[in-house]
């Protein structure tokens, strides 16, 4: 029958015996199945009804009361979906709803003009009732309720008067904020949703047409204070949220309480939906507040009640995820207004959070659109000029300055002043803020702002560098050093054109400190890549050379010169640095007292008149000259540190290196002094050394090498008498004449010759340092040798034997000379000193026949060892052979220190076996020496060659027997004790033990 005659049943639902039918199907529990699923009657009735089409049309407003009021009493027993699902086919009004409000609680419930109050139901009004009859009304309410929300979120956008149910929503809200948690949590949860499903679906046009009675935003405070439940106390703030269209002026009195609750609980949840829920709510009661303040008499409260809100937020930014923060400041201070309170909102987050503030600050200014955080640094910067009891009260400063304290202990007001510098600061300097403001900065708006940001900072500047407001100097220094910083990052934002246009005038300014920043700015500006328009930098030179010539402070004055260097390497035509080449002549040089500024001074000449090329032709000797004198004489002033003079000789090298580069072919007269002096600071100063040699390198690369030589001898005079000069010298000459191929070279070889025949007689010198004079030798010879080295061998010989026979026959001076020349030589050549190894030996034997010196002895034998360790002794007789040996091993020469290792070489390098015999005993005949140390120094060189020449020495054993047998009694324990590891090293050797040849 139910599934067969649905629409009959419909039709005819009106009549007692349907109506009787329908009741007991609600009322029996009987179970059937249909389509394969076991249902109860009821339930299959319901679900029937619910899915017919005709249900909605044929079911009138009366049937409807009355079916809504049969399923309000059957949910009493069985709250299935079915019966909800019927309601919602054939939806009831707004008013069929409300009277089955009034059914469960009675008539009067919910007729009183007022929601507050006890009004005429005591069911409703401060019972405490808990009796079954009160649980059955609460079970069909909150069915009820949730049909009702159901039925709201359907009908929009349908003209229904859902307002009517406003007041007894209010009124069963008041009931369930005063019962148990455990009881009252789901009824509140529901009750709240509902409201908020009303409310929203109401046009705010009607919202403010209704009675101030109708709602009750005062309890949904109560309900935001006491629930335990985060979720029910976000839908009770959005539901007061649309109560402030109706009601602003209880939200403007209660604004402090609402936002401390949004500040302390819902904004430290780190829940998104607590976040949107906390900005939609923001974005409703904010501008309600505006709207109350809007009403005659109570526009002053408007402002106060804002910072209050503003406040309270900063005031838990501590608390509120960090992630979140920013999004949240963005919201509220566009619905507070931003030109107004973004600046106070910076302002008292750095004030809140000392560590962390400014980050923050940066990061809200990034989500802000560039003009209005221009704008709010510029309020910044004009605000905190100024003291005032009011902008004291606004950030919660003491109001009175204590005067007789301010000089030790600084005023709150005035750290704050410093703080919003600080903030300023690092807003400009932000890379973000830069680059967005980066794209906007043609536009005239933003232009107009960073000019008012500019002046804004120069009147800050003024102002706190003439306060006369009792501070402690650091303090007062740090305001106005933070004010010129600001200047400095506001100019750096200029856009090209406005930045060459207000430069020129800030340049000429009368504040010194104004100066020095646009300065600052202008050099950064002009450093590579340089964003300025190349074509319009002209303007610059006047002012800059202007401020150059006549700025009294000395930092200020050295950044005027550096910038204009800056600029000379950018102007495409060199023209325009006519003005500054004039200006900057010697005789301005010549008045500098600062070292740093005659430093960037010197730095700008060189740059200027390198630009200018061939126009500047007739000045470059001249300050060449000037820079060579006081380079020469050293006249810097003693109040100079040695830090100090060495910047400004540094700075002389750079500009005379440049110089040379550019005009080498103009400066022929002053080369000699140039070099001299490069060799000069290259070996006596460590502080220019660095810079000497890239000048003297310099000098090597641009010279022609036949300049070099034709000066070579006056050049070498001028540094003869500084024996630190000399090395600098001889490896210019080697670097310069390096550039020659190996023809030209073979060409001037007569010149190279001469030039270091002279130098090598630096050890006749009359000098006391022996260290020194080696030192400068060995680097004559090695500058000699890497230009001779790079001729053929057989142009090389000759100049070898030439220098060679000048030194053979000469003083013992001349005499180490050669044999160190020689040394050097063999260790370059190796085995293909073949060619010198005969005159080596002989020169050897005819030096050392009579007793010489210890430092000549030293280099013969030295160059000796190294002649013969590359080459073999073939190429004399056995008469010269015997006499090398006689010679070596004079009495006298036996205590040198070199003999030992020049013995070992000779032996190892004789490979005839009579020589080697001859050598051989000879070495023998010295162990019956008296001296100690010398029949040591024999065991050695017998060691070394057994072990050079391993069983070839048994042959010669049997005469080292007699001589070993003395030894091995010798009255010296260490002498014997040397002859027997001798013996045992022989056996080791030749793996035989040879206690035979000792019977």
């Amino acid at each position: 029958m139910i599934t067969q005659f649905t629409e009959v049943l419909i039709d005819n639902l009106a009549s007692d015996s349907v109506w009787t039918f329908f009741s007991s199907c609600l009322s029996t529990k009987m179970i059937v199945t249909c389509s394969g699923l076991t249902k109860q009657v009821s339930h299959l009735l319901l679900s029937s009804l619910a899915s017919s089409p005709l249900l909605a049309e044929k079911v009138k407003d009366k049937q409807q009361a009355k079916l809504l009021s049969s399923l309000v009493k059957f949910c009493l027993s069985d709250t299935t979906l079915e019966a909800r699902n019927l309601v919602l086919a054939s939806p009831p009004s707004p008013s069929l709803l409300l009277d089955q409000f009034k059914n469960i609680w009675g008539q009067e419930a919910f007729s009183g003009g007022r929601v507050v109050g006890r009004g005429k139901f005591s069911l409703l009004y401060g019972s405490k009732d808990t009796s079954e009859e009160d649980v059955e009304r609460w079970v069909q309410t909150c069915w009820l309720l949730e049909v009702t929300e159901k039925l709201v979120g359907q009908q929009k956008g349908k003209e229904e008067d859902w307002l009517l149910l406003a007041r007894p929503m209010f009124v069963l809200l008041r009931k369930v904020a005063d019962m148990e948690v455990e009881e009252g949590t789901y009824k509140l949860s529901l009750l709240l949703s509902v409201l908020l499903q009303l409310l929203s679906f109401v046009p705010d046009s009607k919202l403010r047409q209704l009675e101030t009675g109708q709602l009750d935003p005062e309890l949904l405070v109560h309900c935001i204070r006491t629930s335990p439940s985060p979720d029910t106390r976000q839908t009770a703030l959005q539901v007061l949220a649309r109560c402030a269209v109706s009601n602003p002026d209880f939200i403007l009195q209660n604004s402090i309480t609402i936002f401390t609750f949004m500040g302390s609980h819902l904004l430290k949840v780190d829940s998104k939906h607590s976040f949107q829920v906390a900005c939609q709510a923001l974005e409703v009661i904010v501008p309600a507040i505006k709207t109350a303040c809007q009403a005659p008499g109570k526009a002053h409260q408007l402002q106060a009640t804002c910072l209050g809100v503003l406040t309270t937020f900063v005031d838990a930014s501590l608390d509120i995820p960090a992630h979140r923060l920013t999004e949240f400041l963005v919201r509220l201070i566009n619905c507070l207004g931003d030109s107004e309170h973004l600046w106070i909102a910076a302002l008292l987050l750095v004030r809140k959070d000392k560590a962390g503030g400014e980050r923050r600050v940066v990061e809200l200014f990034s989500q802000l659109e560039v003009e209005r955080g221009l704008e709010a640094l510029l309020r910044l910067l004009v605000n905190t000029r100024s003291d005032g009891p009011h902008l004291r009260k606004m950030f919660g400063v003491r109001l009175e300055r204590r005067e007789e304290e301010a000089v030790e202990k600084p005023d709150e007001w005035d750290v704050l002043r410093l703080r919003a510098l600080q903030v300023v600061t690092q807003v400009l300097s932000a890379t973000s803020f830069k680059r967005r403001v980066g794209q906007v900065v043609e536009e005239d708006e933003v232009g107009q702002m960073l000019n008012l940001l500019i002046e804004a900072a120069i009147l800050t500047i003024q102002e706190y560098g003439t306060i006369s407001v009792p501070m402690p100097a650091k303090l007062k220094k740090n305001l106005v050093n933070q004010s010129e910083r600001v200047l400095e990052y506001s100019l750096s934002l200029l856009p090209p054109s406005l930045f060459l246009q207000l430069t020129s005038s800030l340049l000429s300014s009368t504040t010194p400190s104004v100066r020095q920043r646009a300065l600052e700015v202008v050099s950064s500006k002009l450093a590579p890549p340089s964003p300025l328009p190349i074509p319009s930098l002209s303007p610059l030179v006047s002012p800059l050379i202007t401020l150059a010539l006549t700025e009294d402070q000395p930092h200020t004055q050295q950044l005027a010169l550096l910038a204009v260097r800056q600029l000379a390497k950018l102007l495409p035509d060199p023209q325009q640095l006519l003005q500054a080449a004039e200006a900057f002549s010697c005789s301005f040089l010549s008045q500098l007292n600062n070292p740093k500024v005659l430093g960037a001074a010197v730095l700008s000449c060189g740059d200027i008149l390198t630009c200018l090329g061939p126009l500047a032709v007739g000045r470059v000797p001249g300050l060449v000259a000037w820079l060579c004198t006081r380079l020469e004489k050293e006249e810097e002033s003693n109040e100079w540190t040695e830090k100090e003079v060495a910047v400004v000789h540094n700075s002389f090298l750079y500009c005379l290196q440049r110089l040379v580069e550019a005009f080498v072919g103009f400066l022929h007269p002053l080369l000699p002094r140039l070099v001299a002096l490069s060799c000069k600071l290259t070996g006596s100063s460590p502080s220019t050394i660095g810079r000497s040699k890239m000048l003297l390198t310099c000098l090597a690369t641009t010279i022609p090498p036949h300049t070099t030589l034709s000066l070579s001898t006056q050049l070498l005079e001028s540094v003869w008498s500084e024996a630190s000069s000399v090395p600098a010298f001889v490896n210019f000459v080697a670097d310069n004449c390096r550039r020659l191929e190996r023809g030209q070279l073979s060409s001037v070889s007569k010149q190279v010759v001469d030039l270091f025949t002279r130098a090598l007689g630096y050890r006749s010198r009359p000098t006391t340092d022996t260290e020194t004079v080696d030192q400068v030798e060995d680097s004559i010879i090695s500058a000699f040798l890497s230009i001779a080295l790079r001729l053929s061998l057989e142009d090389f010989i000759p100049v070898y034997q030439r220098l060679i026979s000048l030194h053979l026959v000469g003083t013992d001076a001349q005499l180490t000379t050669m044999f160190n020349l020689t040394n050097k030589v063999g260790s370059k050549l190796k085995s293909l000193f073949s060619f010198g190894v005969e005159s080596c030996l002989l020169a050897v034997t005819n030096v050392l026949k009579d007793e010489r010196p210890a430092g000549l002895v030293s280099a013969c034998l030295n160059s000796l060892t190294t002649v013969l360790t590359y080459n073999k002794v073939e190429v004399i007789t056995l008469v010269q052979y015997e006499q090398l040996v006689t010679t070596m091993l004079s009495t006298w020469l036996l205590s040198s220190t070199s003999l030992s290792s020049s013995l070992v070489q000779l032996a190892t390098s004789t490979p005839d076996d009579t020589n080697w015999k001859y050598l051989h005993y000879q070495l023998l005949l010295v162990l019956r020496d008296s001296r100690a140390s010398v029949r040591l120094m024999v065991l050695s060189v017998l060691t070394k060659c057994v072990t050079d020449r391993t069983d070839t020495y048994l042959p010669v054993l049997p005469d080292a027997v007699p001589f070993l047998q003395e030894i091995l009694e010798d009255d010296d324990q260490t002498v014997e004790a040397a002859c027997r590891d001798f013996i045992q090293h022989m056996e080791t050797t030749f793996g035989q033990n040879i206690e035979s040849y000792f019977v």
